[in-house]
């Protein structure tokens, strides 16, 4: 058995689900797993929550992972049948042998930005500086040496990485001064930005493209259920659609799933993700090249997984060319 999916039924469900009671006692019964409660996930919650999943005919339970590995994981044991996590995740999960699939990769941006102290306005006053990340190797990592290249410095020579953790991690050092800079996704941006401190970089801005957030299957799954991938894919892409359309009731759910009571974090984390999330999810080679990148400083055997290996569009393309997706905008 692939020691990567050994074990890990029973994680599956000790962790919390929210579970919604199926609309007909006809509806198929399917479990979707969850990285977290963070905002690229709203299309997610919009298509359970409006029902857009049961118009397909799916009794869908959401189950909320506290991690991208414990989520793959569970799909690879078969605990559920879709995962919304991390691209990186499953691509880890592909180089150890198994056998997932991506069928929709719903965040193709890079929405990082560099926060800066508020002495630092420019890019020529973080020479010498510390710039907060993760960890070595990391997305962030990745994201503060891209925006330093958008600055026009070496991040080999002009700056000095320091592997700090966290977000929240990173914004309490970047406030005590123990660094000079750091990397941030919404709604974090916003707060380090109210606390008056300067957004030098917006990779998001600057179109940078990057294999963030995809949906992941199994083979063996779409093998023997073609008509339940598309009928969840068709839910899913309503919820982005309806996300979209209906600002005012999206920020709603926002706030009802991430249980956040800041109306400006809110109104922030749609904004980005309402305007990166794309009406067709497929993904893009240069994403694709900038996650290897990142993957294979910490496992070179990552450099050989290609497009092919990871991803199969064919569902998604089935469901556009039907004229599904361009008739949710009508």
């Amino acid at each position: 058995m692939n020691p990567f999916a050994s074990g890990v039924a029973i994680a599956c469900f000790a962790l919390s689900a929210l579970m919604v009671p199926a609309s007909s006692v006809h509806a198929q019964a399917v479990r979707i797993g969850s990285l977290g409660l963070s905002g690229p996930l709203l299309p997610l919650w919009l298509a359970q929550d409006k029902g857009l999943f049961a118009k397909q005919g799916l009794a869908t339970e959401l189950i909320t992972f506290q991690g991208g590995t414990p989520t793959v994981q569970a799909l690879l044991s078969g605990g559920i049948s879709f995962a919304a996590t991390s691209t990186d995740t499953g691509a880890n999960a592909r180089v150890r042998g198994g056998n997932v699939v991506g069928i929709a990769e719903w965040v193709n941006s890079f929405p990082y930005m560099l926060v800066t102290s508020k002495e630092i306005d420019r890019g020529e006053r973080l020479k010498g500086k510390k710039i907060a990340i993760s960890r070595f190797g990391g997305a962030a990592h990745y994201a503060a040496r891209l925006s330093l290249g958008k600055l026009g410095l070496d991040a080999e020579k002009d700056a000095q990485m320091l592997q700090i953790g966290d977000e929240s991690v990173r914004l309490t050092a970047l406030r005590q001064g123990f660094v000079d800079a750091t990397v941030l996704t919404p709604p974090t941006n916003l707060t380090a930005r109210n606390l008056g401190f300067n957004v030098l970089v917006s990779l998001v801005d600057a179109g940078v493209k990057y294999s963030f957030d995809t949906i992941f299957t199994t083979r063996d799954y779409v093998a023997r259920n073609r008509d339940t991938t598309l009928r969840f894919l068709r839910g899913f892409l309503s919820g982005v659609a309806y996300m979209k359309k209906n600002p005012a009731e999206s920020i709603e759910t926002l706030k009802k799933w991430t249980r956040s009571s800041d109306r400006a974090a809110l109104e922030e984390t749609y904004r980005i993700f309402g305007s990166i999330i794309p009406a067709k999810p497929y993904g893009t080679e240069e994403g694709w090249k900038n996650l290897l990148e990142v993957l294979s400083a910490a496992d070179p055997k990552a450099r050989q997984l290609e497009t092919k290996d990871m991803f199969d569009y064919t569902f998604l393309s089935e469901i556009d060319k039907s004229g599904f997706i361009d008739a949710l905008y009508k």
